[in-house]
């Protein structure tokens, strides 16, 4: 049976070749993965992790003319309001309505978990529909349904005949996987098992012109648009302005795009089988999904890295337009854009010359960001992955050749962190977002790699990037002056180990 069958998305640990816990050096990092080496390492100690309902909560919550039901005690439900306001601001800078996101929870309490949840869950489900009329209705299956065994699928398959929406589920209890972007497929598993990806005959289209004779110039038109189109797959931390700086280059090659899943809507998923190439802004995000629609439609995809820095990006846009057979048209973009962008870059790269700067965040974007920093002239003294799995091979096999030297770890240990800033002492972090309240408490200046206020892709992303970079360098007397009226909760002791000295050979 395919996975894309199966009632409930398998996590990514059994999937693919996944590590969270590893530390070493550039050289060495891809043929320890290879060798499998890396796969046996573990954590004699554990701090607590994003939970993967959060990333699903953040993909749904995107999904226009939606409702979603938390199937959940009433605590699951905390971060709605802050993801809300982020969905909101994101759906008014696409142009979309920015209608609040609608959400209901189930509320489960003690009896619910003695006696089973399913009664209040069906109740939930036909009260959403009729109140709030829907298109979508998102059920977000969590820990507590899933320990006591609600069968939530067989609820959302009974329901789906009384209501009017679309219902779907996303199973995504957080105990089942330590890497968290299981989520992702948790997300797209829900729309592939109850969600159109084909267009509608007589109201997306009128299919007795496909088969009138004298219509062939119609026919031959459709053939010509998809084949020229390509499906762009987002995630909720590439913001508007990296959308249109993407779009603008693949339309430089007189390429459509359709951007899918998230700030999408089920009118415009049913076109999600009408394109010539499916093209991933993060692998890491949506390969899942990609391998289905190339297992389903017969749609091939490109997972190349991602649009960043320089090289990455002409590497990640010739790739494209190799498969339209348009090559030497990307050269010639890319030479232009780059002249350009050297233009604007040649006021603040006196400001990084040298610096010494540490990363960390997801698996590709760091790797893909160590070399961009490189290309600017900065000293990259660490690379900290949040996971490492196989998909990422090619991008690390580049980053050991070129750092071969660097320390790179995989860790979203807080406590590692800390002790590798305090051992390395860097002039900046370049961080993923939720870790720069600790970092300034350290004393160190920071940004974000990524955020919702800033683009970071394509070269309108990097000249942001370098810009934002180049002013937390000279204006960092926050920092400083916390780190001196704040005690951090860690012993003298753990300053005196090594920072990766938890990760152990396991089974």
């Amino acid at each position: 049976m395919s996975i894309y069958e199966q009632q409930d998305p398998p996590v990514r640990d059994t999937r693919l070749s996944i590590v969270d816990s590893y530390s070493g050096c550039g050289c060495d990092f891809v043929n320890c993965a290879k060798e499998g080496c890396m796969f046996k390492k573990d954590r004699s100690f554990w701090q607590a992790n994003a939970c993967q309902m959060s990333l699903s909560l953040m993909m749904a919550a995107t999904v226009e003319n939606s409702v979603i039901i938390l199937h959940a005690p009433i605590g699951c439900g905390v971060q709605m309001s802050t993801l809300a306001s982020n969905t909101d601001s994101g759906k008014l800078k696409r142009g979309l309505d920015n209608n609040s996101v609608v959400w209901l929870s189930t509320n489960m309490k003690k009896q619910d978990i003695i006696g089973g949840g399913e009664k209040s869950l069906r109740e939930t489900i036909r009260y959403a529909d009729k109140e709030f009329r829907p298109e979508i209705i998102f059920v977000v299956v969590t820990c507590a349904p899933s320990i006591i065994g609600d069968d939530v699928g067989e609820v959302v398959k009974s329901e789906s005949e009384n209501i009017a929406a679309d219902i779907t589920y996303i199973h995504c209890p957080g105990f089942k996987s330590r890497v968290v972007a299981s989520a992702y497929d948790s997300f797209y598993h829900s729309l592939i098992k109850h969600i159109q990806f084909e267009p509608e005959p007589y109201v997306d289209y009128n299919p007795d012109d496909f088969a009138n004779p004298y219509n062939r110039g119609g026919l031959v038109n459709y053939q010509y648009n998809k084949g020229r189109t390509v499906n762009l797959f987002n995630a909720t931390s590439i913001n508007p302005d990296d959308e249109a700086e993407i779009v603008r280059l693949l339309n430089a090659l007189d390429l459509n795009v359709q951007i899918f899943a998230e700030y999408s809507s089920r009118d415009k998923m049913r076109f999600i089988s009408e394109a010539a190439l499916n093209v991933s802004m993060c692998n890491v995000h949506d390969d899942y999904i990609l391998k289905y629609l190339e297992e389903k439609y017969g749609i091939p995809y490109i997972i190349q890295g991602m649009p960043l820095g320089k090289a990455g990006i002409r590497k990640w846009l010739v790739s494209i337009a190799s498969f339209f057979g348009k090559e030497e048209m990307a050269e010639r973009i890319c030479d232009y854009e780059e002249k350009r962008l050297d233009a604007a870059l040649e006021e603040f790269l006196p400001k990084l010359q040298g610096k010494r700067v540490l990363l960390g965040g997801g698996v590709v974007r760091v790797a893909e960001e160590a070399r961009m920093l490189r290309e600017l002239g900065m000293d990259v003294i660490g690379v900290r992955a949040y996971h490492y799995d196989n998909g990422a091979e090619s991008v690390y096999e580049e980053l050991g050749e070129e750092l071969p030297d660097v320390p790179l770890a995989v860790s979203t240990q807080l406590f590692e962190l800390v002790n590798q800033l305090k051992k390395t002492d860097p002039d900046i972090i370049v961080e993923h977002p939720g870790k720069h309240g600790w970092i300034a408490k350290t004393g160190y200046p920071s940004i974000c790699l990524f955020g919702p206020g800033r683009p970071f892709l394509g070269y309108i992303g990097e000249y942001a990037f370098v810009r934002n970079l180049a002013f937390q360098l000279e204006n960092h007397a926050f920092s400083k002056k916390l780190s001196k009226k704040i005690k951090l909760p860690y012993k003298k002791e753990w300053f005196d180990k090594d920072p990766y000295s938890y990760i152990k050979e396991g089974k």
